[in-house]
């Protein structure tokens, strides 16, 4: 027979918990969504359940040879892991350095100096120059940090889709979906 208790564990507060074939809850907080809290062990996601999340990427700490701002295109070189390149279509290309990843990888070098997040697949925001229309690959440019449409990419060269319309040829921040070929 399961019972229910209030709980209070290191300062945060687990409103109603029921214990006996496991720990059923609807809601676990650290108090904010500043607050860090980690979870401990082997876990599986059973038939029918799912993890939902606010954002929509899924990224990687890497280490790289200078600061980025979200939305720089990389490719893996420099004198790190990753840098920027003027290349056009580079087939070096890591990602976009995301804004609000729904999940994140490697998170023991995020303390490092010049780390950055890049997006490996999701949405994210991308510095685009020139017109592109939604569905076109998108591929490293000569301008610095800066994805262009690819025509006819090669394997290996492709950032992403676009997911909106960009009419100017100037530069400018469109979303994409990152790892699209």
């Amino acid at each position: 027979m399961a019972s229910k208790y209030p709980l209070v564990l290191s300062g945060s507060t687990i409103q109603e918990l029921q214990i006996g074939d496991g720990i059923v809850t609807e809601s676990i907080s650290t108090g904010s969504s500043t607050t860090a809290g980690t979870i401990t062990g082997s876990w599986t996601l059973t038939a029918g359940s799912k993890l939902q999340a606010t954002y929509a990427d899924l990224a990687e700490w890497y280490i790289a040879d200078k600061p980025y701002a979200p939305g720089d295109v990389l490719v893996f070189g420099g004198i790190d892991e990753v840098t920027t390149t003027k290349e056009f279509c580079d087939h070096r290309v890591a990602g976009v350095v995301t804004t609000n990843p729904a999940y994140v990888m490697n998170d023991g070098i995020k303390d490092v100096t010049n780390a950055v997040c890049i997006a490996l697949q999701g949405r994210v925001p991308c510095r685009v120059i020139g017109a592109v229309r939604k569905g076109d690959l998108l591929v490293t440019s000569t301008l610095e940090g800066y994805a262009v449409r690819g025509f006819a990419p090669s394997t290996g060269t492709v950032i992403g889709k676009a997911l909106e319309n960009k009419d100017t040829t100037e530069p400018g921040v469109i979303e994409i979906a990152v790892g699209r070929c």
